[in-house]
Parts: structure tokens; sequence; C-alpha cells
């Protein structure tokens, strides 16, 4: 089934980005995640599910492109 939320499109984009050794564009969509996360709050099981697959996208950032905390 596709995903259909949006942090979902958000986390495929990103890692698209990251194939194509886009960083600039991969991390304006990390940025866009992070902004996501911060509006759902809440512990639920979307939420924590949805952590894991924003911890699998900076975890993917920080493989291809090194340390995110550097740009």
């Amino acid at each position: 089934m596709p995903s259909r939320r949006l942090s979902d499109k958000i986390i495929d984009a990103h890692t698209v980005a990251c194939e194509e050794g886009k960083r600039e564009i991969a991390k304006l969509l990390l940025d866009a995640l992070e902004i996501d996360l911060s509006a759902m709050g809440g512990i639920n099981t979307e939420h924590r599910e949805w952590s894991e697959a924003m911890e699998g996208a900076f975890s993917l950032h920080e493989k291809t492109f090194g340390d995110i905390h550097s740009e």
C-alpha cells in the first residue's frame, strides 16, 4: 500500500536525494521532517513509528553525507 502521510513522502524523497548525492536537498527535507514531527505531538503508536522512520532518515543522511551538525 502506498504511503499516504506527508511524513512518509518526505522520508521517501529524502532517500532519493541521498541516493542521488543531493546533500542540500536532503538537508532541506530533514528540516521539513523535523517541522512535521513538531506538529504531531503526543506519545502514541503513530508517533513512535514515525520517530523510528525519522531516526532512519537521519542515520541515512549521516551515512551518506557525514555529520549533519557540520552543515
